[in-house]
């Protein structure tokens, strides 16, 4: 029987990811399984796994994947049985990475038909994933959205999205709507360019057509180019699909730029010219200069220290830089 596999990827966050199962135990349907990649360690593995442990019981011994490098245990969630797979990545594989280890780890198993991405800091409704498999099945899409409600206002983070390549910048339709407004489908499908990476639903055929996640990234804007280079396929938005997002609450990208960490901050302008670079060349000497004007945006907010970082992201992106930054790099990884 053919299931969907929900994939999250942490980095530390066990309580947050712990809320979100519980959520996703709220489920309607249809048939799903949830594959965790902690990137953060072994103790923060062995965290996540006690917090699985109060939520059902471990069903098997760990094992070792032979195709992802990924040391898996795997529970069974008490009420509705639903399985849970947590899978120790070796190191820090990025956003990308640790996704493209579970892709790797679902390869052989010829019965899923769809993963359905979703952050550790979401909280689905109960007829989230049901919409999104009926959305893509009714319109042959090869990415479906959900529309993304922030947990602190209750209004729409986003629809989907909008790529301003001479900015550099993501735009999100529908920003700041109330929940509850019903937008034009067809028109907001017929705009968006991405599918925000909060909740991603992506069928089978989409992944072995198109290829795994860009690991090069490391952190932000993969799902754009994923969606860049998706050819043939359309992308899709399902309304009733809710989806709630605290966002920015697992890895430091607040609102606020004095208050974003500088692993954000870095990655996030990096990041930009990355996909410029990659997508755009005959207009990336021009967008490189925008983006660096842009930076000054942290200065004039006060925070000063992430102009320093944004700046230093940036310079970063022009040389074509990629993977995890030497300057996050764990202090033995840098002896």
């Amino acid at each position: 029987m053919s299931y969907c596999a929900i994939v999250i990827i942490g980095f530390r966050c066990s309580v947050d990811i712990a809320e979100c199962i519980s959520a996703l135990k709220c489920l309607d349907g249809p048939n799903h399984a949830v594959h965790i990649c902690e990137n953060g360690g072994g103790e923060s593995y062995a965290e996540l796994c006690l917090s699985l442990l109060a939520m059902g019981e471990e069903m098997a011994a760990p094992v070792q994947s032979p195709s992802s490098r990924l040391i898996t245990r795997e529970f069974c969630l008490s009420g509705n049985g639903t399985r849970v797979l947590v899978h120790r990545a070796p190191e820090n594989l990025g956003y990308a990475g640790g996704i493209n280890a579970v892709l790797a780890y679902l390869k052989p198993d010829p019965n899923w038909d769809a993963v359905w991405i979703l952050n550790p800091d979401t909280a689905p409704k109960p007829g989230a994933l049901a919409a999104l498999k009926k959305r893509a099945v009714e319109g042959d899409y090869g990415i479906v959205g959900s529309r993304i409600v922030l947990s602190h206002n209750q209004r729409i983070q986003t629809y989907g999205g909008r790529w301003r390549r001479w900015m550099a910048r993501g735009w999100n339709i529908g920003l700041g709507e109330p929940a509850d407004a019903t937008p034009d489908v067809a028109k907001v499908e017929a705009e968006m360019q991405y599918v925000c990476g909060a909740s991603m639903y992506v069928v089978r055929r989409f992944i072995e057509t198109v290829g795994p996640l860009e690991e090069g990234y490391f952190l932000y804007a993969e799902e754009v180019d994923w969606c860049l280079r998706r050819g043939h396929f359309k992308l899709g938005y399902a309304h009733d699909s809710i989806v709630h997002h605290d966002h920015g609450a697992t890895i430091g990208s607040n609102r606020d730029r004095k208050m974003r960490s500088s692993f954000s901050v870095f990655l996030d302008e990096r990041s930009k010219l990355l996909l410029t670079r990659r997508f755009y060349p005959m207009i990336f000497p021009v967008v490189a200069i925008i983006t660096l004007v842009l930076t000054i945006q942290y200065a004039v907010q006060g925070a000063y220290k992430n102009f320093g970082v944004a700046l230093a992201g940036w310079f970063s992106g022009l040389k074509g830089e990629t993977g995890l930054p030497a300057r996050f790099l764990p202090p033995a990884r840098k002896a």
